[in-house]
């Protein structure tokens, strides 16, 4: 059976083809006619039974009754005299064709995804004003303008927009939603990453960013999939090369690559290709003018540090070894004093303030151990500070721990080593609470676990099991407890650091 033309009575009667805008239709208007209105949705055959055959004769549906009943005589100018009718009309200069296309009309889905996307970027960046945001976090205020073309972003959207309102509202049925919504954009990337072009996209790489934080909000990998997909972003860093980043949009996506890079070498101790001369040329206007970028470009190389001394202990060394990556490790120590020293200038850019100021942060851990706390002049500020802090203590107490094995320190050294790296782990710890307001945003939540972890080693090694504790119970908490379906380890990539042991390295 043919299907029922959904049009309205005079397109249908006109056989043309009729846009079905409510209550009237833009082609009747345009012509100056009276729009009848539609046939209903749910309408009914109706039979007649032949008394004789007993069978039923279907009998023509009187469509007139519907005509107009969804319109009262004073909605339209149409329903007066021919003259008013006249009046209506559009003027010359305002008239179009009749036959020129029609603004195409938002769909539910376009529109529900417009909706997440808004509520995504409200709670996931700080809500406080301030200098411009890190790089990584000003990416996300753009991706509303990102071309709705590109199935491989929408489908990252959706499923990191969904994950987002799922822990908000701590909604277990979402969280089942949200990661249907990452397999539709683990196929979608696959597509988009076997087309050699679209591989190269900022749209992809933008994506599978994207799926990066999704891992972060609900990953249930133990850290496995946060690393493969970073894995997957630094390959398709190599496929484009360091001449490609120009615009922008680009030099956000890796800044924001970047840092996820940076995180897991700390974890892994690899380096990646990022510290190479050639892809430190990407960064170094940026890095003039931009006190996030200058500082990553010297923690960046902190990961190779860390790989050469792993491979000195596993394969022998040489005095002439030792010497050069002690050497090594305090050029960049001095280059990271030099950077806070230009970076707060006159003064620390933060105020110490009780804990109890940090709103709602009690309610995740209510010791006081870290008791003032840390207030920034503005959430750059948290991020550049703690990002430095938990990058120094790595560097630093990698130093120190060459230096104990292979020189020998006298007392008074041992005194201020220890004094140094005590001070940067009490001011991750400092800082947490700031991070952990909602005000701050998941942003800041999510980017202070990995310094927590940082601290937390170092409370371990020296034995302070009430500050490791504190850390610990923070960790679980800005997690979001009781929402995921294994507990989160404090070492995500304790199992993947296994797997890639010996001479596979990190790309």
């Amino acid at each position: 059976m043919p299907k029922r033309s959904t049009g309205c009575f005079e397109c249908r009667k006109r056989k043309v083809r009729c846009d079905e805008t409510k209550p009237e239709c833009n082609i009747c208007l345009r012509r100056g006619t009276k729009c009848p209105g539609y046939r209903p949705t749910q309408s009914f055959i109706l039979h007649k039974f032949d008394e004789q055959t007993d069978r039923p004769a279907l009998i023509k549906e009187d469509e007139t009754r519907y005509k107009y009943a969804n319109q009262s005589p004073t909605d339209s100018v149409h329903s007066k005299s021919p003259l008013a009718r006249a009046v209506a009309r559009l003027p010359a200069s305002e008239a179009r064709p009749i036959d020129e296309p029609l603004p195409k009309q938002v769909s539910c889905v376009a529109a529900d995804r417009i909706q997440h996307l808004g509520t995504f970027i409200a709670l996931y960046l700080p809500r406080a004003d301030g200098p411009a945001l890190p790089p990584p976090s000003a990416l996300m205020l753009g991706l509303p303008t990102m071309p709705a073309n590109s199935q491989v972003l929408l489908a990252a959207v959706d499923a990191l927009s969904a994950a987002q309102l799922a822990v908000d509202n701590r909604n277990l049925p979402l969280i089942n939603r949200s990661r249907s919504l990452y397999g539709t954009a683990l196929s979608q990337m696959l597509r988009a990453i076997q087309d050699p072009v679209t591989a190269l996209k900022d749209e992809t790489l933008l994506s599978t960013y994207l799926l990066t934080l999704y891992e972060v909000f609900v990953g249930v990998t133990q850290g496995h999939g946060f690393f493969y997909h970073v894995q997957g972003l630094l390959h398709l860093l190599r496929q484009r090369g360091p001449s490609s980043f120009q615009s922008r949009l680009s030099m956000q996506i890796f800044h924001a690559i970047r840092y996820n890079s940076l995180s897991i070498g700390y974890h892994m101790r690899k380096a990646s290709m990022l510290d190479s001369p050639e892809w430190l040329t990407v960064t170094v206007k940026a890095a003039k003018v931009d006190p996030y970028v200058a500082l990553q470009d010297i923690c960046i190389c902190i990961p190779r540090l860390l790989e050469r001394t792993d491979r000195l202990a596993r394969d022998g060394c040489s005095h002439a070894d030792i010497d050069a990556l002690i050497d090594d490790s305090q050029n960049l120590a001095s280059r990271g004093f030099d950077w806070i020293s230009n970076f707060e200038k006159n003064r620390p850019l933060y105020n110490k303030v009780d804990i109890g100021l940090m709103t709602e942060f009690l309610d995740i851990c209510a010791e006081r151990i870290f008791d003032p706390v840390f207030d920034f002049d503005y959430f750059g500020a948290g991020i550049c500070y703690m990002i430095y802090w938990m990058s120094m203590l790595i560097l630093q107490g990698n130093t120190f721990k060459l230096l104990r094995q292979y020189r020998q320190l006298e007392l008074k050294q041992l005194m201020m080593w220890d004094r140094q790296l005590g001070g940067y782990a009490d001011h991750i710890c400092r800082s947490i609470p700031y991070n952990c307001r909602p005000m701050a945003g998941y942003t800041a939540k999510f980017g202070c676990l990995t310094p927590l972890v940082v601290a937390r080693k170092y409370y371990e090694a020296k034995g302070a099991t009430k500050e490791a504790g504190w850390c610990e119970k923070v960790y679980l908490g800005a997690r979001v407890p009781g929402l995921y379906q294994s507990p989160i380890p404090l070492e995500p990539l304790k199992e993947v650091k296994n797997t890639v042991q010996g001479n596979n390295r990190f790309i």
